[in-house]
């Protein structure tokens, strides 16, 4: 079953940030260019309700708008280098006011996560979030948003969470992504009760404008459900995934949740689709396919995918994989052909006689009285057997088959020592000593006395 990819959710996370930090850069700065003024001014927060709370924005004054725009066209051109030489000549400047303090910053946090060195982008945004005067409510609240993200690329998903929900508080109509990081980082915390109903607004937020749930959604949704144990919840959502995705790993994830659910019948329709058509291949699907279609009464079927793995290689000459395949054949009913290969698991068997004793029963059953004696005798020989006494009943009887009676009266008094088959050999005891001496009456020479008693009259 698939779980979740770390790196896959980092990579994702990564593509989100950039794109929301670029507009936290432009909107405010342009604002300040057109501006360049000294003065500060009392504004309200960027999309803030009318209750809230405002606070005096301060604008890039007029000396350093020139600097902030070379920046910015150097960041356009990806001249990191001289974007942080121009950066580091703004830095010593004594008189930075607030704003330009949050652009001097959220500046370097970007070239710093272009670079992957998270610890410098996240010390460099959490410095904007300390900022409390001249820049606005809805800028400082995009920043804690940002400082979530880093955080959890960091894989510090508890103080990521922490900063998201600071952030997500601020918001009226937090949006599908907001509801999905959050989900994720409680999902890394192992809280899964709360990571569920996050996840699942972040997803129905997104239907709601008529997209399709992203593959990464519906595979943490997913993953939830699993980890709750609540295979039929996971099953719609392993379907939804087959269906707008479809890919191997979903389709084994969608079997593994008929296997947890007991429906061994969808299971085996679903295996038995992905082998027609071509997608199981290794040796433990193959066994899986088998295995399936042996518990759905279809030996045959069972017996057909082991042959062909064994003829492509996929199966390897195993001791399980012979007896497997023989189980199938016999099962089938194909009977000669599953001679081979149990002979074959019976060689490779050196810990006991077990399949000695299989493979001798199924000689017995096509009357090899000659190989059934054989495999009998290396059955006895490996012990550590069922039944010791009915190997020995079953020796006696093919010897008494190949017509020597006292090898068998012989084998059936060894089996006399065994409580479970003493009165059996008792019994074939009788029966061989019964027919011994029939035979002897009848190579006995018939004598026809040609005498002739007198005639009395």
């Amino acid at each position: 079953m698939t779980g979740i990819n770390t790196v896959s959710i980092t990579r994702a996370v990564k593509a989100v940030i950039k794109p929301l930090m670029l507009t936290a850069l432009v909107l405010p700065l342009s604002a300040g260019l057109e501006t360049a003024v000294f003065e500060s001014q009392v504004v309200q927060a960027q999309n803030d309700a009318p209750k809230r709370k405002t606070r005096r924005v301060e604008s890039i004054r007029a000396k350093h708008v020139k600097s902030f725009e070379k920046i910015s066209a150097a960041l356009d051109a990806e001249d990191l280098n001289g974007a942080k030489a121009l950066l580091r000549k703004l830095g010593a400047e004594p008189d930075l006011n607030n704003i330009e303090k949050a652009y001097y910053h959220n500046f370097n946090g970007s070239i710093c996560l272009n670079q992957d060195n998270l610890g410098c982008a996240l010390r460099e945004f959490k410095a904007v979030t300390n900022i409390q005067d001249g820049i606005s409510v809805g800028f400082s609240n995009q920043m804690l948003y940002q400082v979530a993200q880093v955080l959890f690329l960091q894989e510090n998903y508890r103080e990521a969470l922490s900063y998201a929900q600071r952030w997500f508080k601020t918001q009226e109509d937090p949006s599908a992504d907001a509801y999905m990081l959050i989900g994720q980082a409680y999902y890394q915390l192992k809280q899964y009760d709360n990571a569920l109903p996050n996840v699942q607004k972040g997803i129905s937020k997104y239907k709601e404008l008529g997209s399709t749930p992203k593959e990464g959604w519906l595979n943490l949704l997913s993953s939830i459900y699993r980890e709750k144990r609540e295979y039929k919840k996971m099953l719609p959502v392993v379907k939804q995934l087959v269906r707008h995705y479809p890919k191997k790993n979903y389709l084994l994830s969608l079997g593994y949740v008929f296997n947890e659910l007991d429906d061994y019948q969808s299971m085996g329709g679903l295996y038995l689709g992905m082998y027609d058509n071509g997608l199981l291949k290794s040796e433990s699907e193959l066994n899986t396919v088998s295995s399936l279609m042996m518990n759905l009464d279809n030996p045959y079927k069972a017996a057909s995918i082991m042959e062909e793995g064994f003829k492509s290689g996929v199966f390897k000459k195993t001791l399980k994989n012979y007896r497997t395949y023989s189980q199938a054949l016999f099962a089938a009913r194909e009977y000669e052909k599953a001679l081979d290969p149990l002979a074959q698991a019976a060689k490779l068997n050196t810990k006991d006689g077990k399949i000695d004793d299989q493979l001798a029963q199924a000689y017995i059953n096509l009357n090899q009285w000659r190989n059934a004696e054989g495999a009998l005798k290396r059955a006895l020989s490996k012990g550590k057997l069922r039944d010791t006494g009915q190997t020995m009943i079953s020796l006696g009887l093919v010897q008494f088959e190949l017509k020597r009676p006292k090898s068998a009266l012989e084998t059936f008094n060894k089996a006399l020592r065994y409580e479970k088959s003493a009165a059996t050999a008792g019994n074939w005891i009788k029966y061989v000593q019964a027919e011994m001496k029939r035979e002897e009456e009848l190579k006995k020479e018939i004598v026809i006395s040609t005498d002739v008693e007198p005639k009395t009259t």
